[in-house]
Parts: structure tokens; sequence; C-alpha cells
């Protein structure tokens, strides 16, 4: 009991001592927030110029999160974007690694239909997200929404991380074929249990910080081809989840490859025509 309520007040007071800047950023409105996009665009795509909000791309995200630590994001490439896509990279401003991942894009994506990408994200302070999708002639476009939300990296873990970790690895797959008037394309779907700990929790039973471990690498393939590969960063969710299109095949049968940052490897798959493989 002494232990729990020592912890308590160690949570609170970690909280009242949390420095005034940051506590100022994390409800700062979206004017009043830092500028670290253009040494961001400038480290990652050089002078390259980019679109804007010109409709290549769209990106889904609430304006308001209820639970910063699970944000669902959710970028759409629409029909009237001919051809494969190359890459996409998403990013959180404000976030202390503000490159979430980038996904390049294989054979297997699909190159016509309404094409999207979902996951969950952690999201430490307010801020712009951002999706920057390039095309198959090489132009980048861009899509930015402001979230607010704060806390979603740091937030204590109430669970034990021993716990935590049974069945990790565990991965499930699922693809399903569209509707009938759906367009060309099917969805899968990519869950595994992970608890993709950034090194900036801390554990509710010890009062220290759980070890930095978290999915960095993820493969998923169609038939053999590639769908797309996927360099992540701590900014997905404990248990990442991944939804997303992918271009008709013969079989269907996905593929998929997830390495963590302690090179684990995990592995799972569909069956023919998208029946999960049990």
């Amino acid at each position: 009991m002494r232990a729990a309520i020592s912890l308590a007040v160690l949570a609170i007071t970690t909280v009242l001592a949390w420095p005034m800047a940051v506590r100022h950023a994390a409800v700062a409105g979206e004017a009043d927030l830092p500028d670290v996009w253009t040494a961001l665009r400038a480290q990652t795509f050089g002078d390259r110029p980019i679109a804007e909000e010109d409709g290549m791309v769209t990106l889904d995200a609430p304006v308001t999160a209820l639970d910063a630590a699970v944000v669902p994001l959710t970028v759409h490439i629409p029909a009237s974007v001919r051809g494969r896509p190359k890459s996409l990279t998403l990013f959180i401003d404000q976030n202390p690694d503000a490159k979430v991942a980038t996904l390049t894009f294989g054979p297997a994506a699909g190159a016509e239909g309404d094409r999207f990408f979902n996951t969950r994200v952690r999201i430490e302070r307010f801020s712009h997200v951002r999706a920057v999708l390039e095309t198959e002639d090489g132009m980048l476009h861009m899509a930015t929404k402001y979230v607010q939300a704060a806390g979603g990296c740091a937030a204590m873990n109430a669970k034990d991380p021993d716990e935590e970790r049974k069945g990790l690895g565990r991965i499930q797959v699922k693809a399903f074929p569209p509707d009938e008037d759906g367009g060309p394309n099917w969805t899968g779907q990519v869950m595994i249990k992970h608890p993709n700990s950034n090194g900036m929790q801390m554990d509710i039973d010890s009062g220290g910080y759980i070890p930095e471990r978290y999915v960095k690498d993820v493969s998923v393939r169609r038939d053999g081809e590639e769908v797309f590969s996927l360099d992540a960063t701590f900014s997905i969710s404990t248990n990442p989840a991944f939804r997303f299109s992918f271009g008709k095949g013969d079989e269907n049968e996905l593929e998929v490859t997830i390495v963590d940052t302690d090179g684990e490897t995990f592995e799972g798959t569909t069956g023919p025509d998208g029946a999960q493989d049990s």
C-alpha cells in the first residue's frame, strides 16, 4: 500500500514539476507552436518543392485526441492519382522524434483506385501532423492537420511490463476483398502484440523507466511481391496496428516480417484468398 501511495505521489510530483515551457508548448495554440518543420523539411527532402493541400493526398486525424497515446491517422490517396506511389512519410512536428515512419511502396501496392494507410500514433504535445506523399513522377505532395493532444509519449504505463511481454510478437494478419462496388483494391490488416516502449514511459511498479524497445521495420508482401516496407520510430502506439489497401493478386496471400530494435524477428501470414492462417 505504501509503495502504491509513494508511486502515486511521485507521478503527481512529476507532473507538477513538468517544466513550464513544456507545459506551455503542450497547450499552445496553433500559431504559437515553434517552427520545427522548416529544418525538418530541409533535412528530409532538401530543397525539393512540396505541393501542399493539392488533393493528391489527404490526412484524417482527430482535432482533439481522446487518448494521446493512441491517436488514429488515416492517409488517403484518391483514385484520381494514377500510378503506383513511391513513398509516404508521416511526421508529428512536436514529438521527441518528429518522423513517425516512412513507407516505401512496392509493385503490389496498387496503381489505381482509392488507396489508404491507417495506423495509431503517440502525440506528446499539440502539434501539426503531416503526410508527405511521393508520387510515381517523383513529385512531393503534403497534407497537414493540427491535433490537440499531449502526454502520449511519456504517459505512465499502468500495466505490469512483465505481463505486457507475454505473447510478445504474436501477429494477426488478415486480408479482405473489396465490396462489389468498392474498386480494384483489397484491404490488409496487420496487428502485433508489442509494448513498443520508447524509453520515456515510467514503470508504475518500480518507478523507473521502461527500456526502449519498439517495432522498427515492417515488410508486407502479397503473393511474394512487396506491398510496402516501413521504417518506424517509437511514435507508433503500443501493440502496433496497420490497415492498408493493396492491389489484387492471384492468391492475395499476405506475408509479413517485423523486426524490433532488439533485433528480434516476427513473421505472420494469411492463407490463400485472404483466409487467416491459424
